[in-house]
């Protein structure tokens, strides 16, 4: 393998999160923080699938562990691994893109909207929102979307095109109205866990990580030109 695995435990208050890092085995540009769900941990299959492909890439990739349904811990614990990544002299990333699954995509958002004005260095690059829950199932009236319009960094949505917590026509809707440069891939008859009829988990894992790379790598390359 190309890359190496670094275990962390970050401090987040007066309790520590569980990370792993997959560490490529060239020099560092940049980097993706991944957490999970509402249910599940930092080693639900996707993620690492995921991480593993990006590193293998050359990207510098964190998953971290925070259980619980409350989304303002969930906010604040993201806050505390980006704020770890920042000060850790070690890995010296050029930048990261926030990156989650469901509820991790929501903590995700929140964080990059209120990234001080004043983060001159632009540490934060985009964000990777992997089945963003949109709405509760069956309550499509009330939209989670405050904090995508506050966003100006570059987002990329990866949603099934059934998924009953991101009705496909109020996505869009939204994505238009944002003011962040946005992309979204839809993944054709994936509902909320990715799952299709008729094809295979990995089979729809590496349209995901594929697609994620390529975004990530556009935003990159832009960065050297």
């Amino acid at each position: 393998s190309l890359e190496f695995q670094v275990k962390l435990k970050i401090p987040f208050g007066n309790k520590l999160l569980d990370a792993v890092c997959l560490v490529p085995n060239k020099s560092l540009t940049y980097g993706i923080i991944l957490t999970h769900g509402a249910s599940g941990d930092m080693n639900l299959p996707h993620l690492m699938s995921l991480a593993s492909h990006l590193a293998s890439h050359g990207f510098f990739c964190l998953r971290f562990t925070c259980k619980g349904l409350n989304i303002v811990h969930r906010i604040k614990a993201y806050k505390s691994v980006l704020n770890y990544l920042k000060t850790l002299g070690e890995y010296k990333l050029a930048g990261v893109f926030l990156g989650g699954r469901s509820m991790g995509s929501r903590a995700a958002a929140s964080v990059m909207c209120h990234n001080e004005p004043d983060d001159a260095d632009d540490f934060v690059r985009g964000l990777i929102c992997i089945s963003y829950p949109l709405h509760h199932p069956k309550q499509p009236h009330k939209l989670r979307d405050e904090d995508l319009y506050r966003i100006k960094d570059p987002v990329l949505f990866v949603s099934g095109s059934a998924d009953e917590m991101c009705e496909k026509s109020l996505l869009e809707k939204v994505a238009q109205k944002m003011q962040a440069p946005n992309k979204i891939h839809w993944i054709e008859k994936a509902n909320h866990s990715m799952a299709v009829k008729g094809r295979s988990t990995n089979d729809v894992f590496k349209e995901i990580n594929t697609q994620i790379l390529f975004w990530i790598q556009e935003i990159t390359e832009m960065d050297k030109k």
